[in-house]
């Protein structure tokens, strides 16, 4: 077993350019740690060894998510360690060359981690200075990242190892693929000097490829401070416009033209996050999708009622033409059949009048379902036969009570009224006089039920209903679709143009829209890359009164 002090050492599992890796075991609390130890050529030097652990100690200090914990910085008989945090997972270089280049959801949201933990860092004043995809660790399960190995760092508080900066080493300090331009030619360097480096890293993630191909550290110092890289398009055409942006700005070859902080980038990418959620802000009133589905809705029950009462009119009017031709129809055919046997009486004293087989055939008709009642009477008004037989024998107008129908009058062969709801359901009434041989010997007075005409209007209104709430649904969802299309671009273009005076048009617009929003999107993204240099450079003309500003949305709505 070997002891690095209180610490086992139990495996190697990496090697850098400064120092070796190892899983190692805090004894003394029972953590399971990484320790980087200095590289036994590098330990020689004091000065260095010395600097080694002067800034590691400064990186204890953070504590981030995205930054891995330094527990501990010692010697142990001139070897110098750090005791870090074990994180569980690869490398990003490895898992980049695993899966080829990552989706544009994955490395903005690594991005974003990543500006956290040096927008954290810098307000520590503390520089990374070597941040590359080897020195990114993602979690096991491959959504959060790490920021390690800010041994190298350097402190940038004032006066702090300003004899430092003047070394060969301490300028060129970095792996030279992702160094920026001012690393590159030895310049001084602050903390835009690591956005310029995750620029490289994001540019990586995106494409595939690296941003500065080369073997020669000559070759690669050329490239970075001369040379652009190569077109985002060319290798992710799915890339947002918005994300292009942030990754060819974080590679200016000039420090200002960059984003001002790791904060600003921050806020960028957390934008261009939101931008792809379709976050609408907040607004007065209703919304345009609820407007429209209200809208829609309202219109499609107004012209749909209508509509539906027309056919229920109509289908009811026919209906009932169809229940009076078979009314008709089957009183025409007991008139006939009476008229025979009135005749058989006429001629007969009133004691021996037989109407026996009269009140026969209506006891049998009036079996059918759909006649209510049925009365045949004689010329005098006298109830002959009867549906009911206690009728039999009253006079017509009293026995059938006063809305009864007396019999038609001559130049009436058939008359058709409403028969009131006596409680078994409302009728078709069918009065006909009975005529045989041309002479005129009473009349007959039929109720037909309109209960199957009833209920075929009122299955018929009901499907009606139903297809109209159906239709009205499907309207008010189109309408509120068609709303939400045209609220969400409304909603980014507000909001970029809520937030172009706070970042001073440092951002763009990510779209892949073939429309009239397309052409809005493109011409915001036009004025803004117009604009933005100008802002930068202190050249953008203003006149006298006129400030720029950025106005609240609910100042906005007010006026």
């Amino acid at each position: 077993m070997i002891m690095l002090g209180r610490y086992r050492i139990d495996a190697k599992i990496g090697e850098g350019a400064m120092a070796d890796v190892y899983r190692g075991h805090d004894e003394s609390i029972g953590r399971a740690v990484a320790l980087k130890v200095l590289k036994e050529e590098l330990a020689r030097d004091a000065e260095l060894s010395a600097r080694f652990m002067r800034e590691a100690r400064a990186a204890g200090a953070l504590n981030h998510p995205n930054i891995a914990t330094i527990y501990d910085v010692g010697s142990v008989d001139g070897v110098a360690y750090i005791a870090m945090e074990l994180v569980e997972g690869q490398p990003l270089d490895v898992a980049l060359q695993a899966q080829g280049r990552l989706p544009y959801e994955r490395v903005l949201s690594l991005g974003l981690q990543l500006a956290s933990a040096l927008a954290y860092a810098h307000d520590a004043g503390i520089v990374h200075r070597d941040l590359k995809p080897s020195n990114i660790l993602l979690t096991s399960d491959g959504r959060t990242a790490k920021l390690l190995d800010f041994g190298v760092a350097r402190i940038e508080r004032d006066g702090a190892d300003q004899d430092l900066a003047r070394t060969q080493f301490g300028q060129l300090m970095g792996t030279p693929r992702y160094m920026s331009p001012e690393q590159a030619l030895g310049n001084p360097v602050d903390h835009r000097s690591d956005l310029f480096s995750l620029g490289v890293v994001l540019y990586e993630l995106t494409t595939g490829k690296v941003a500065f191909p080369g073997t020669t550290l000559a070759t690669l110092a050329i490239k970075i401070a001369q040379e652009q890289v190569e077109p985002i398009e060319r290798s992710a055409a799915d890339c947002p416009r918005g994300m292009t942006f942030i990754i060819d700005k974080l590679l200016a070859k000039k420090p200002e033209h960059r984003f001002a902080s790791a904060q600003v980038l921050n806020e960028a990418i957390a934008r261009e996050i939101a931008a792809h959620g379709d976050q609408a802000p907040a607004r007065r009133g209703l919304p345009l999708r609820v407007k429209l589905l209200l809208m829609t809705a309202c219109v499609t029950a107004l012209v749909l009622a209508g509509s539906v009462l027309s056919v229920l009119a109509r289908q009811e009017a026919t209906l009932q033409r169809i229940a009076i031709v078979s009314g008709a129809s089957i009183s025409d055919f007991v008139t006939r059949s009476s008229g025979v046997m009135f005749a058989e009486n006429a001629g007969l004293a009133p004691e021996e009048q037989d109407w026996t087989t009269l009140q026969a055939y209506v006891a049998s008709a009036s079996k059918d379902p759909e006649i209510r009642s049925m009365v045949i009477a004689d010329t005098a008004g006298v109830i002959r036969a009867a549906s009911e037989t206690a009728l039999v024998g009253q006079p017509l107008a009293p026995a059938l009570g006063e809305a009864a129908i007396a019999a038609p009058r001559p130049d009436q062969a058939l008359r058709v009224t409403q028969a009131p709801d006596r409680g078994d359901g409302a009728g078709l009434r069918f009065v006909r006089p009975v005529q045989y041989a041309g002479k005129r010997f009473g009349s007959v007075d039929i109720v037909i039920k309109r209960a199957a005409l009833d209920h075929a209007v009122a299955d018929t209104r009901d499907m009606l209903i139903l297809l109209s709430l159906v239709v009205i649904g499907v309207v008010a969802t189109i309408g509120y679709l068609s709303g939400a299309m045209v609220a969400r671009p409304l909603a980014r273009l507000t909001k970029a143009l809520d937030e172009a005076a706070d970042c001073g048009f440092a951002l763009r617009i990510s779209h892949r829209r073939r429309d009239e929003f397309a052409v809005a999107f493109d011409a915001f993204n036009g004025a803004a890359a117009a604009i933005e240099p100008r802002l930068s450079s202190g050249t953008m003309p203003v006149e006298p009164d006129v400030v720029m500003t950025r106005v609240a949305p609910a100042q906005r709505d007010a006026a």
